[in-house]
């Protein structure tokens, strides 16, 4: 349990990557139970850390400095000056979760923000998402869930789709982040594990989205209501490379002429056969993303 909070003012790229690296234990001996950047709305960002024990704020200092110059964000020295105005104070038993995960803001992705039911607002946006991650993948945190939203925001801003899949579905993020801001185009949401198609039912209701989003069990792509619901001018993939490659063939022949089609679930050093995989098969490359090791791509059908 936390007992101790930290907290830096700054700006966006300082902020973001200390969280980054505090929140993922980049730094051995300072892993926070809990981290997060935010945007005061003045133009500075701030820095929430939760420990279990008090930090030597020198030492915890250094090594953020050597990894913001490390990383070319901030000289060390210019680093070091900002660092110098965090504070840190212990919890005095305080309630953490209320003190820390409400003060914790919401993930962004493109226009798109993702919230959990610890720091839920009374009224959702149409780019908001309310996610109940349970076990299932796609709470909204993982790198590559940010790089499908990202990637699914660029494609909303140039084409209106019609019909989409949403293969491995997990909470059914991406399905859903589409169904906020498009309610009458179809999606059909899919997972192999069927904790996860429940977990994705149960955010379809949280997030008021209707039958149009539907989801099922199926364990690859032979299911006889992939062909039923094809052709889709728009799939979302965050799985893994090797099922990316091996079902290459198949998810092509699902898309219509013109659709397009992000992969994510891969690192940066996976690019190139993912690209090999479905070029071969007559996609064209629209864009890369990526953030830290996690990669994703974006394809078009001719």
């Amino acid at each position: 349990m936390p007992t101790h909070v930290w907290r830096l003012t700054t700006t966006r790229s300082l902020a973001t990557r200390i969280a980054d690296a505090l929140g993922d234990g980049e730094i051995v001996f300072a892993f926070a139970d809990a981290a997060g950047a935010f945007d005061h709305g003045d133009g500075s960002w701030g820095v929430e850390a939760y420990f279990p024990e008090a930090l030597d704020e020198a030492e915890l200092a250094e090594a953020l400095a050597d990894l913001l110059d490390a990383d070319d964000i901030a000289p060390r020295e210019a680093a070091l000056a900002t660092l110098a105005r965090a504070t840190s104070k212990p919890l005095d038993g305080a309630d953490w979760a209320a003190i820390g995960l409400d003060a914790l803001p919401p993930i962004r992705a493109g226009r798109f923000r993702v919230f959990g039911e610890h720091n839920r607002p009374a009224d959702l946006r149409r780019a908001d998402v309310l996610i109940e991650a349970s076990s299932a993948f796609g709470s909204g945190d993982h790198a590559s869930t940010q790089l499908s939203l990202a990637g699914l925001d660029e494609i909303l801003r140039r084409a209106h789709p019609r019909n989409v899949l949403d293969l491995g579905t997990g909470t059914g993020i991406l399905g859903l982040a589409l169904a906020r801001l498009a309610p009458t185009t179809p999606v059909t949401a899919t997972d192999i594990a069927p904790h996860a198609v429940a977990t994705a039912e149960r955010n379809r209701r949280l997030n008021g989205v209707d039958r149009s989003f539907r989801a099922f069990v199926a364990d690859g792509l032979a299911d006889v209501r992939f062909g039923r619901a094809a052709p889709f001018d728009l799939v979302l993939a965050n799985i893994l490379p090797d099922p990316l490659c091996r079902m290459a063939g198949d998810v092509v022949a699902l898309m219509a002429p013109g659709a397009f089609l992000v992969v994510a679930g891969l690192r940066i050093g996976e690019q190139a056969r993912l690209e090999h995989a479905y070029r071969a098969r007559g996609l064209r490359l629209v864009s890369r993303r990526s953030i830290k090791e996690w990669a994703s791509l974006t394809f078009r059908k001719p």
